[in-house]
């Protein structure tokens, strides 16, 4: 049975990050860490080891799908339209957790006042 996008929240740090630098272009390892860093503003970098180990899980599940390498070019790795999903779910998740976190912060600043 295939699981539901909200079966597989939270997500990492690192798988949100991964998901996110897919969806624009399919990309290679290389430049899915830089997109992360470049997504971040350099706050966050993923290491080769992370970022190999967190697609071969994304694979598994089937968030992300590879493509072959063609002659000399490295393989690619595509957001799949779960993972889209998954990383949209993600995005509403923590979108909640912000609006609560900043209603919790007013009232906090309002009692003290």
């Amino acid at each position: 049975m295939q699981p539901t996008p909200e079966d597989l929240l939270p997500l990492s740090p690192a798988t949100l990050h991964v998901l996110l630098a897919l969806t624009r272009e399919d990309l290679h390892g290389y430049g899915i860490m830089l997109e992360v860093a470049r997504q971040s503003g350099g706050a966050y970098k993923i290491g080769p080891g992370t970022l190999y180990d967190n697609l071969k899980k994304l694979l598994k599940l089937r968030l992300v799908d590879e493509r072959p390498a063609v002659a000399d070019e490295r393989r690619q790795y595509h957001l799949t339209d779960l993972g889209n999903s998954v990383l949209s779910a993600e995005t509403e998740r923590l979108s909640s957790v912000l609006r609560e976190a900043r209603r919790a912060l007013r009232l906090r600043e309002e009692r003290q006042s």
